[in-house]
């Protein structure tokens, strides 16, 4: 993936076409999104992690610290920050000396490590796998793109250039009707992708 630059993408105005599609779809999530993060919060998160978060992961946090408990996107639920944090902190505490290294096999232009502190989590599937900004690409990637990390597998594939790249993305596939709200089994909202929905179909009751 060749480096260049990446559209700024107005994380305000994502959160709120997100809020608009909910409460027109599945009203009883929109009071589960919890308060933005403080600045004070973004300043303890960067003195732990020893670099500046993503503008737009911060952006994004700022408005609604994460989604709580709501499955949002195909790949998850957006992270709060203290949960980003606990995230990093256990995958650097095992991964991060070099640990498994040989095992990676990441498809693409990612460095050939198992993790590596400058990955962030930033999604999570509830499996101990995650999306995670990449803030250290070798030649050809671009910082800041997003890529997969699985548990049992390490890093697999880069799946958006850029977290607003992936956001931009998520409320362009909500508008298209590529996600249906449900109901899991305690009746807690959750939004289900189908890569093969009719594209403007509505959202199946």
């Amino acid at each position: 993936m060749a480096e260049g630059r990446v559209a700024k993408v107005n994380v305000a105005e994502c959160w709120s076409q997100i809020e608009q599609w909910l409460a027109a779809n599945v009203p009883a999530a929109v009071p589960m999104l919890p308060p933005g993060a403080s600045a004070a919060a973004f300043a303890r998160a960067e003195e732990v992690l020893g670099y500046a978060l993503p503008q737009e992961v911060k952006e994004f946090l700022a408005i609604h610290d994460g989604s709580a408990n709501l499955w949002l996107h195909d790949r998850g639920e957006f992270m709060s920050l203290d949960d980003i944090l606990t995230a990093w902190d256990q995958e650097f505490d095992l991964w991060g000396d070099g640990s498994n290294d040989e095992w990676a096999n990441p498809q693409g232009p990612i460095k050939k490590k198992w993790f590596t502190r400058k990955w962030l989590p930033i999604l999570d599937a509830r499996t101990g796998d995650h999306v995670c900004v990449d803030l250290d690409p070798p030649k050809g990637g671009k910082r800041g793109q997003l890529i997969a990390w699985y548990h049992d597998g390490g890093p697999t594939e880069v799946l958006a250039l850029s977290f607003g790249a992936l956001l931009a993305g998520f409320v362009a596939e909500l508008a298209a009707g590529r996600y249906t709200p449900r109901l899991d089994q305690t009746g807690q909202p959750y939004l289900e992708y189908a890569a093969d929905a009719e594209p403007g179909a509505a959202p199946a009751p």
